[in-house]
């Protein structure tokens, strides 16, 4: 008979550590969801963020600038993978086109853009709303066919008489920034550097994988696109000419909700996973400068 008395009483000494352990636990979990990270803020993208919207799903549908679409398209099969319920649509394309398009009143939940010049412009005529943070970098870098019939070495060779020049229209970003280039190399080339290059052109696109494919195909001497469009795919069609540093612009991508966003919490977890740590490894494997090395 006493032994059942001594059980008894281990287990009533043993109801006030369980409790207090029980109350600990709950106020540690409190704590963690006080200060968890706002959307915007996330620097790192984990488990314990997925976990406090197990009910994502719907379609989330991103507009995203075209130099995007290999990453972007990784880390959309990969919240895919962690909310079944989730479906990534994307609409890749220049950033002017698709800020054009939502003015237009298509619909998007998130818009990435390659610059900051059709964001501001985005802003201004209200189809984003909130913080637009930069959220990766760029570079740009001359493209030749493997051939390299132009016989182009170096950035300046882009001003040979009768090379074939292919650009991105100068409202596209990229056709911005090599426009910006040709004008900055023109203190050291000469003034008519310049003229000259803008001379070669004998086409321009409406987004950098389209002039891409034209150098690719043989359709053009040379053109100019970001590093990061150079994929192991790419590259076995051609070749590549540094820009020097002291011409080369820095592109630098902002991210937004858009007005009209229908799926919020979608939208919030795929941006908090942009700016995430793992998000930025993506990036930076594509060959683009995160904003946190």
């Amino acid at each position: 008979m006493p032994q059942p008395e001594r059980r008894t009483a281990r287990s009533a000494r043993r109801t006030p550590f369980l409790f207090s352990l029980s109350l600990l636990i709950f106020s540690l979990s409190g704590l963690s969801r006080s200060v968890a990270p706002e959307p915007w803020s996330a620097s790192v993208f984990d488990t314990a963020y997925a976990q406090d919207t197990p009910r994502l799903g719907g379609e989330l549908s991103v507009f995203a600038a075209a130099s995007l679409t290999e990453p972007f398209t990784e880390m959309g099969k990969r919240l895919e993978m962690s909310y079944p319920g989730l479906k990534v649509v994307y609409n890749f394309g220049g950033s002017q086109a698709l800020r054009t398009q939502l003015e237009q009143g298509a619909h998007a939940d998130v818009f990435a853009s390659a610059d900051a010049v059709q964001m501001a412009q985005a802003k201004k005529s209200e189809v984003v709303q909130g913080e637009t943070p930069l959220f990766v970098k760029n570079r740009l870098v001359v493209i030749t066919p493997k051939a390299n019939p132009g016989k182009v070495a170096e950035f300046r060779d882009l001003a040979k008489p009768g090379l074939k020049l292919d650009l991105a229209n100068a409202k596209v970003p990229v056709g911005n920034y090599s426009r910006q280039a040709f004008s900055k190399a023109s203190a050291e080339y000469g003034a008519d550097f310049e003229k000259s290059v803008l001379g070669n052109i004998v086409s321009e696109e409406e987004n950098v994988k389209q002039v891409v494919t034209k150098v690719q195909l043989g359709e053009a001497d040379a053109g100019i696109v970001y590093v990061s469009d150079v994929t192991p795919k790419v590259s076995k069609d051609v070749l590549t000419v540094a820009i020097p540093d002291a011409y080369n612009q820095l592109a630098a991508y902002p991210i937004a909700l858009t007005k009209g966003v229908q799926n919020r919490a979608a939208a919030d977890v795929f941006i908090a996973f942009v700016l995430s740590a793992e998000g930025q490894a993506i990036l930076k494997t594509h060959n683009f400068i995160p904003m946190k090395e």
